[in-house]
């Protein structure tokens, strides 16, 4: 069966590359941080500060995005992070790396991440038909999520027995192949014009402002994107704590990151195939709406996990499956959003529009990595994560009971 056209193919192949990348170096730096620190509030402030960078250039490089070339800014972030990564890796190797370089690294990566994605995320509009959006967008997650799946699942061998800064250096390789992959892509790029370098100094800004109030209008989205914010801050410290999860609760080591990031992977790509097929057909808000709460649900159902009286196997396995449908119902929120998203805007203004709605969704994770510094240490890892459902499943109620009867154009 043929997947849309060859470009997006392209495409959907130089994300299964990094993903892949990504989800081994994923598992490869959280031990890395968690080894080195020990320290749950440092750990907090390491993802903080990774987060802040986005929010500082995504408004510019998502007007950047909408009058460059979308394939040559995403090449070049891609081997700008290449080399990030692989100077870390080095670092590691010769024992040489200490925790203020782990700070340098994570804001330069976010720099790099920050000027890329609006431009690779751009890509997709310009590359299918409107009618493939949905398609698009859903076979684009199932292949992120097959790249990550692999990754995850061999990151516990491949740091065994190539150590960290192998497993790592991977991942530089793999934004190096990314980076050839989207160069060899054609395209017609639909961006703003800007006549003259005087023109693009003074037009900068107003694209920027033109952004902003193109999505002031989008009252849904608006609303959509302020639940989102509180989910992700809610979220932060299951995406910190992992690894003292891990070690606290399921009493193992390296290897039970990836055994919960495979499950929570796995009801990733279930959950994209189902709306690849199905999405279409439903509520866009009743999707959201159940999507967030479940989501909740499943969050404080890893937390009461430890008080469940569960030992062992039957333990791993309850975490296990409560990851699952953690992982299942992300893309029952990210489809509809995304479809939302690509119909209500102009393809001149996607990466601008993009970059401004990833900076309303993130503001509030460095705010939540700050809570995690100030009581990561204080109370349980359980404890946190049953308060922090309780607290996502309540927004997301309320914001189903206030946007059902929204009618979508």
């Amino acid at each position: 069966m043929k997947i849309i056209n060859k470009n997006y193919q392209k495409l959907l192949f130089a994300t299964v590359i990094t993903r892949f990348g990504d989800a081994i170096d994923t598992i490869a730096f959280s031990w890395l941080v968690y080894v080195m620190t020990g320290s749950r509030a440092l750990m907090g402030t390491i993802f903080a500060v990774s987060i802040i960078p986005n929010l500082i250039i995504l408004p510019f490089s998502g007007v950047i995005a909408d009058i460059l070339d979308k394939k040559i800014i995403t090449v070049l972030g891609d081997v700008a992070r290449a080399l990030s990564v692989g100077v870390l890796a080095i670092l590691y190797f010769y024992g040489a790396l200490e925790v203020w370089h782990i700070f340098m690294f994570v804001i330069v990566n976010s720099i790099f991440e920050s000027f890329s994605d609006p431009s690779r995320g751009g890509m997709l509009q310009s590359l299918i038909m409107p009618e493939d959006f949905v398609k698009g967008s859903s076979y684009l997650q199932t292949g992120s999520t097959l790249g990550s799946l692999v990754g995850l699942s061999m990151a516990g061998f491949l740091i065994a027995n190539i150590g960290i800064s192998g497993t790592i250096m991977i991942d530089a390789v793999t934004f190096l192949l990314s980076g050839l992959v989207i160069l060899s892509i054609k395209f017609l790029d639909k961006k703003e014009k800007v006549e003259t370098e005087e023109d693009s100094k003074i037009q900068f800004f107003t694209l920027v402002k033109e952004g902003v109030m193109y999505l002031k209008d989008k009252k849904f989205l608006v609303s959509v994107l302020i639940l989102s914010a509180f989910i992700n801050f809610s979220f932060v410290p299951y995406n910190v704590l992992r690894p003292v999860f891990v070690v606290e609760v399921l009493k193992l080591g390296v290897e039970g990151l990836s055994y919960i990031s495979v499950a929570m992977l796995l009801g990733v790509l279930s959950g994209s195939l189902i709306m690849g097929k199905f999405g279409e057909k439903l509520n866009p808000i009743t999707a959201l709406g159940f999507g967030f709460a479940m989501l909740a649900i499943c969050y404080t159902t890893l937390g009461i996990a430890k008080y469940t009286g569960l030992e062992g196997f039957i333990l791993l396995a309850f975490v296990l499956v409560a990851n699952f449908f953690f992982g299942f119902f992300i893309p029952v929120i990210t489809a509809p959003l995304r479809a939302i998203t690509m119909r209500e805007t102009k393809p001149e203004m996607i990466g601008r529009l993009s970059s401004i709605m990833s900076i309303i969704s993130l503001c509030a994770i460095p705010l939540g990595g700050v809570f995690v510094s100030l009581v990561g240490d204080s109370i349980s890892v359980s404890i946190l994560f049953v308060l922090m459902g309780v607290f996502a499943l309540t927004i997301s109620s309320r914001f189903w009971f206030k946007n059902r009867k929204v009618v979508l154009t």
